[in-house]
């Protein structure tokens, strides 16, 4: 069953590799760009085919873990095929620029499709009840661990005070230095039971506020309805603008506060990730993570790295303004995909570690 889920994973890649580069190539259809090479796929040819009438040809390839789209001349350091009419900068600005970012943004349109796919299966969510404050982690020796809270805690009531989404409040009412009563439910052996905890706030003079030492979560339960196809397209854009909120957040603190690095995951890790959660919520949990990963792969293509698609964006630009391109652009995007590869290679390489 496991190889099933793997499988299953692998499809997911598959899927979203080639709408990418589906993206870049019925734009440059459009455009009446050229195609030399179209494939799904890395490594060595399971099946090739090419149509005379565009002159392009196809690839299946045998490792079905991304693909390509190629330009004739394009990322071309020898100038092999300058003077080939097919060259790709020998297209206007903006038939290129389309041609780059279809590829991103066919990503960004799966996401939502998939995700109406999802709701329209499952219905959509609708609150059902108030919210819920769940401790996600406790730290160290603060008075919540001492007080005998733990994560995966539900914090019911504070000195007989109903929590939903109102705990810092609480806790800022009272003396200070005084033990509160807290009452939360958990689990303990299959069973959900209630616990009474006395816990002593300590004040922070810099926040100005009582703290416990717990991360916390603060949810409102739902429940799934069938939705008219409004309230499914509705939802399916809020989700995927969420995801993309998400996946922005992350690329920033990423980049600004090295929030992350130890946890970027290559196709290893992905995989494993998909594989989990289909394992615990099967079908809904596969979309919704095809929802989230095509949304991150739009957007990861779109930094300025060299080798991605919006280091592609910006060398137009700057095409456009200087009225003639940059003459050492496929060096610098050549190098971009060696330093891409040798990333993916080492985070590859970690995340086979983590399995064991």
């Amino acid at each position: 069953m496991t190889l099933f889920y793997i499988l299953a994973a692998i499809l997911l890649f598959g899927i979203l590799i080639t709408v990418h580069e589906a993206g870049h190539f019925f734009a440059a259809r459009l455009m009446k760009i050229p195609v030399r090479e179209f494939a799904i796929g890395f490594g060595p040819s399971l099946l090739k085919w090419k149509r005379k009438k565009h002159d392009t040809q196809f690839f299946l390839r045998a490792i079905p873990l991304g693909g390509y789209c190629a330009f004739y001349g394009e990322d071309d350091t020898t100038g092999e095929f300058k003077n080939d009419p097919r060259y790709f900068g020998n297209f206007s600005v903006p038939k290129r620029l389309a041609t780059i970012l279809m590829g991103p943004l066919m990503n960004l349109l799966l996401a939502v499709l998939v995700a109406i796919l999802l709701y329209s299966i499952s219905g959509i969510p609708v609150p059902d009840g108030p919210y819920v404050t769940y401790v996600q982690s406790v730290s160290a020796d603060s008075a919540a661990q001492l007080g005998g809270m733990l994560p995966g805690d539900i914090i019911l009531s504070v000195d007989g005070q109903p929590v939903s989404d109102n705990l810092s409040e609480l806790l800022n009412q009272g003396e200070r230095g005084a033990a509160r009563q807290f009452v939360v439910r958990r689990e303990i052996d299959g069973s959900e039971q209630e616990e009474e905890l006395a816990i002593t706030p300590l004040y922070d003079p810099v926040q100005q506020r009582s703290l416990i030492g717990i991360m916390m979560s603060i949810a409102q339960p739902v429940k799934m309805v069938r939705g008219t196809i409004g309230q499914v397209l509705e939802q399916s854009v809020q989700t995927s603008w969420q995801a993309g909120k998400m996946v922005v957040t992350a690329i920033v603190n990423l980049f600004t506060r090295g929030e992350g690095a130890g946890e970027v995951a290559g196709v290893v890790g992905i995989t494993k990730m998909i594989v989990d959660e289909i394992q615990r919520s099967q079908l809904e949990g596969y979309l919704y993570l095809m929802v989230v990963i095509s949304i991150n792969l739009g957007l990861m293509n779109l930094l300025i790295i060299p080798g991605l698609d919006g280091s592609r964006i910006v060398f137009l630009l700057l095409e456009a303004v200087r009225g003639k391109p940059i003459a050492k652009e496929g060096y610098v995007h050549a190098a971009g995909m060696i330093l891409l590869f040798a990333l993916m290679i080492f985070i590859t390489f970690r995340d086979v570690i983590r399995l064991f």
